[in-house]
């Protein structure tokens, strides 16, 4: 195995007019050279559209776009050959902003958009978005917008921002490739190997059998490895080497391999005089970068959810990806949802104050409650909203004023289709002849415990304990078809599988039983690795397989244990015509945040004292997993509320290392915290379970910037809550600062 590392663009937008590789050629110890000339013939690739090559082929796209790559002995000579590799570039205009994207005439990040030869992929590119940076559009309405507001008492009319973040996963992104005649084999760090294989066999043009990918546990994703990355470079840099090629990003490289999507979003509301909301109109635009990545579908999520859990008789949403010179975004944990939270829910505590109505009680007015369609031909509203709002605000003590100068309270509601647009899985329960069990799956296990649940499922189906029961690492030859892991969908679709696949084995058990128990299934149970009927008699599993099915099976030898018991589970979401997205969500995540912070006024930062996060779980099947993900899902939240943020200078990203770009740390974490979950069995999965995961992160945010207000009187609409950005607005506020 060589290594290889990557040549990265410095220039956020530039015509690539000479690549010299000679003297990297000639260093000792430098296996291969990659550049365009390569793979020009490579087909274009990218998880919405084409619209990526492995390495730039006549222009650069933003600071960080791959050149050029190189494979050697060691990671140092492959450095030390990136350095003697000359380009010769012509800069061009670049826009790193929206706002500078959709001015008119502004240069276009990518001039052949529309044409129809590089576009749709999983999706179609609007008409009409020809010559502008805009690669798609989403429009969503009820109702008549213009009656709502012609009835409103009241009109409300906000824009707010949503920062550029990075996922820093604590294993960046790792490929180790191997390109044997036509054989591709990949080791990846990636959360949905099934796609990433489709995407490998179309770029280098061979069928799906003759692509492998091989993932063992994923040191954090949280979105930022879906799809495709740069696998597809360390696969034609293997392909020229001849040898396995191993690709790692250092934190800086991820920095600029994906991010966040950052977001503006206009939101105008309509109420009644006593704050009924009326009317509705969203404009949403989501910065994808140089390239689409996940940006439409990201962008047609937050279109989607953007009402947020009320009740809005007259709405109307446009949503529109915005291609920029910078870092591509892609999927991040909550995608979509996220910025669009930020917005409702600050507006609801914006036209509550104004108002004079409690935000407590303007919630309770215009929540959805349960059975109540959020859209028509989507899943009815699945939990009791009012009942989680209300415990959260009683868990901070919502109404009983400050406990001391500069300290506030604040409470959010918001909810998410859960499960991903369609979902599609299965897999294989396997009982060996000693009555253990391998699980065949494709859930990557990211660190979210996801190999423990569905290992729970399988004991507590099979009545064998905890250690009996191994879920097998995912590899694309042997493992059943997976979407991907995503979506807070693991427990509740892919466990579906896995205890169809176990009662479908249950079932072979139960009848190879019953005529030695001399009882029919239907009075015989699992337990403690026996089949037992209601005399108290019991016969092992591996009894069972041994003396009653190792007889039966095919071109069986003398002294056989017996065959496996297999069964087979598959999940598949109902495609629907009456469904905005295709198909109904396979169930909401719905969380409550309430907290309780103090300012510091001399600085303007700003220290969360309690943070109370509720969950509506369905039914935790490994509690202490449940807590942890909802922990970890509102430290990220307080990371973009108070904190990140990827600043661009002049094209350049100026923090692309965690020396400049501040992540949560220890003595960030709420001094007090504290997870609620819900269990009212009332989920499609397992048991009733539902997802958990990216709920907890979406109420952050608008709940500490409630508290703000609260605390000292001023409303920020641009996030991250820095103090100095708290700072200058207390003195504005004051009057001492223009």
């Amino acid at each position: 195995m060589v290594h290889g590392k990557i040549l990265r663009s410095v220039y956020a937008h530039a015509r690539v007019l000479k690549l010299d590789t000679r003297k990297a050629e000639a260093l000792p110890g430098v296996v291969a050279v990659l550049t365009r000339e390569d793979v020009s013939k490579c087909p274009l690739y990218g998880a919405a559209y084409k619209d990526q090559s492995i390495v730039a082929i006549d222009r650069v796209r933003y600071v960080g776009d791959p050149v050029a790559a190189v494979a050697a002995v060691d990671d140092d000579t492959a450095q030390e050959a990136l350095s003697l590799i000359d380009v010769d570039y012509e800069e061009l205009p670049a826009v790193t902003s929206v706002d500078e994207a959709l001015e008119p005439n502004a240069p276009l990040v990518h001039e052949n958009l529309g044409n129809g030869e590089q576009m749709g992929y999983y999706y179609e590119s609007p008409p009409g978005l020809a010559g502008t940076n805009l690669c798609y559009s989403f429009q969503y309405s009820k109702g008549d917008i213009e009656f709502g507001f012609k009835k409103s008492a009241y009109i409300f009319e906000n824009v707010f921002t949503f920062p550029r973040v990075q996922h820093y996963s604590m294993e960046p992104h790792a490929t180790v490739a191997h390109f044997h005649t036509d054989q591709i084999t990949l080791w990846a760090s990636t959360q949905d190997p099934f796609t990433l294989r489709s995407h490998l066999a179309s770029i280098f043009r061979v069928p799906l059998h003759k692509v492998r990918v091989i993932v063992h546990d994923v040191g954090g994703g949280y979105g930022g490895k879906l799809s495709i990355k740069t696998e597809p470079l360390a696969v034609a840099l293997a392909w020229k080497a001849r040898r396995a090629v191993k690709v790692v990003h250092s934190v800086e490289e991820s920095f600029k391999t994906v991010t966040r999507h950052p977001a503006k979003c206009r939101v105008k509301t309509g109420v009644t005089r006593d704050g009924i909301l009326l009317a509705q109109e969203c404009e949403i635009y989501m910065d994808t970068g140089a390239y689409a990545d996940a940006g439409p579908r990201v962008t047609q999520k937050a279109g989607y959810r953007a009402q947020g859990p009320y009740r809005i008789p007259h709405t109307k949403t446009t949503a529109y990806t915005v291609y920029t010179n910078t870092v591509p975004a892609g999927a991040f944990r909550g995608f979509g949802t996220l910025q669009v939270c930020w917005a409702y829910e600050s507006q609801m505590n914006i036209i509550a104050h104004k108002l004079g109505i409690d935000p407590l009680k303007l919630r309770l007015k215009n929540l959805l409650r349960k059975g109540e369609q959020y859209i028509p031909g989507d899943t009815p509203v699945d939990c009791d909203l009012r009942r989680g709002l209300l415990r959260a605000a009683k868990a901070i003590g919502w109404g009983q004023g400050k406990t001391k100068p500069f300290t506030g309270k604040g409470i959010s509601c918001c909810m998410k289709d859960g499960g991903g647009t369609y979902k599609g899985s299965e897999a294989i329960v396997k009982m060996t002849p000693d009555g253990s069990v391998l699980v065949l799956t494709g859930t990557v296990e990211l660190g979210q415990g996801a190999h423990t649940a569905l290992s729970q499922i399988v004991a507590e189906e099979l009545g064998i304990p905890l250690d009996r029961v191994l879920v097998t690492q995912v590899d694309t030859d042997f493992t059943p078809y997976d979407s991907g892991t995503y979506a807070s969908s693991s427990t509740v679709v892919m466990g579906l599988c896995v205890q169809r696949a176990a009662r479908a084995v249950k079932v072979q058990l139960l009848r190879a039983a019953s005529k030695p128990l001399q009882e029919p299934i239907n009075h015989l149970i699992l337990k403690n690795g026996k089949v037992c009927n209601r005399k108290g008699q019991s016969i092992s599993y591996r009894d069972v397989i041994t003396a009653h099915l190792g007889s039966k099976a095919m071109n069986i030898s003398r002294g056989s244990k017996g065959g496996d018991l297999v069964g087979r589970g598959i999940y598949q979401d109902k495609k629907s015509k009456r469904a905005l997205l295709g198909s109904p969500t396979t169930f909401w995540e719905i969380s409550w945040g309430a907290v309780e912070l103090e300012v510091d006024p001399e600085s303007g930062g700003i220290k969360i004292q309690n943070y109370v996060s509720i969950a509506d779980v369905g039914k935790a099947i490994q509690p202490r997993e449940c807590i942890g993900q909802d922990e970890g899902a509102v430290l990220f939240g307080i990371g973009h509320t108070l904190m990140e943020e990827m600043i661009y200078e002049d094209g350049q990203l100026v923090n692309p290392n965690l020396l400049d770009y501040r992540v949560p740390r220890f003595s960030d974490i709420p001094s007090q915290s504290e997870t609620v979950l819900l269990e009212d069995y009332n989920g499609p999965g397992p048991y009733g379970a539902k997802g958990i995961g990216e709920g907890g992160i979406l109420p952050v945010a608008s709940a500490v910037a409630e508290a703000l207000y609260n605390a000292v009187g001023v409303r920020i609409l641009d996030l991250p809550l820095t103090p100095e950005k708290v700072w200058r607005a207390m003195k504005e506020k004051e009057g001492q600062v223009s």
